[in-house]
């Protein structure tokens, strides 16, 4: 376990998981309410650090990024839902301890304790609550030290019996940026059929008759050979083009690909801070004092 005796050291900070990756930021811190020390932080995870979960502070130790934890972003993220509203009940506390496989401290009493800036419980109160940092009670539950740090340059006690006690909230905005499906055209597959003439030349060959003449012996046999009237028929051949069809096909298919690119946005976000104008002994935002 690291000593982590300044709450400066831990808020705001870069949690790293035990596989290096980041898991989140910092923050609030709780205290535990017997000997002050930081016990617990919420990490902001999430897509835009939307959500807190919490992380025990015994089992971070820190480099030079930040701390590191021995756990994984999911491990984390799958921590019991609680929420960060100031303060953790006994039955919270448990639940985190039995979580992160710790032990759960003993002789702790059965009532939580609302925090202001992570001070002590009051005085002869059952300390078994751990308080976040910035979270209000009454006058009646503080400590010594409570009211000591919140006296005025007059000595005067903010909150007590005849004084008025004055608050402003301060609100900052944030860029949530998501995205939307919607559609960005169409394609359409259209069928239709036409008619064209194709003119191909085809070689053809044909056969003509030729008569030829030469003189013979006339008391050749041939042409002592009594004969008649004769006829002799020669039959001629040619070529003609014949025409034939055939057909191809091709399939045709229309699919989407999904394209991944990135767009830069940009938008004007408002911010409030609070200026403290006055004695130098005032308490700023932080709850330390200026």
């Amino acid at each position: 376990m690291q000593d982590f005796t300044s709450i400066d050291q831990l808020q705001d900070a870069t949690v790293f998981g035990n596989d290096g990756d980041k898991i989140g930021t910092i923050g609030q811190v709780y205290l535990d309410d017997q000997n002050n020390q930081p016990t617990f932080v919420t990490v902001k995870t999430g897509l835009f650090g939307m959500k807190e979960t919490f992380i025990p502070v015994s089992e971070a130790t820190r480099n030079q990024d930040g701390l590191q934890v021995p756990f994984d972003k999911a491990f984390v993220k799958d921590a019991p839902n609680i929420d960060a509203d100031g303060s953790l009940s006994p039955e919270e506390e448990r639940r985190l301890y039995e979580y992160y496989s710790m032990e759960y401290p003993q002789g702790t009493g059965d009532a939580g304790t609302d925090w202001d800036a992570g001070v002590a419980a009051a005085s002869g109160t059952a300390a078994t609550g751990v308080g976040g940092l910035g979270t209000q009670r009454g006058d009646a539950d503080r400590t010594a030290a409570d009211l000591d740090r919140d006296v005025n340059a007059a000595g005067q006690v903010p909150g007590a019996a005849g004084h008025d006690r004055e608050t402003v909230v301060a609100r900052d905005e944030q860029l949530n940026v998501g995205t939307e499906r919607r559609e960005s055209g169409q394609v359409r597959l259209r069928k239709h059929s036409y008619t064209d003439t194709e003119t191909v030349e085809v070689p053809v060959s044909r056969e003509e008759v030729v008569v030829e003449r030469e003189p013979i012996d006339p008391s050749s046999p041939e042409a002592v050979r009594d004969g008649g009237d004769e006829d002799v028929v020669v039959t001629t051949h040619e070529e003609v083009p014949v025409v034939d069809k055939t057909a191809t096909a091709e399939k045709v298919t229309v699919d989407k690909n999904t394209v991944r690119d990135t767009e830069r946005v940009s938008g004007t976000v408002q911010h409030e801070d609070v200026e403290v104008d006055g004695d130098d002994t005032a308490t700023g935002r932080d709850g330390r004092r200026g």
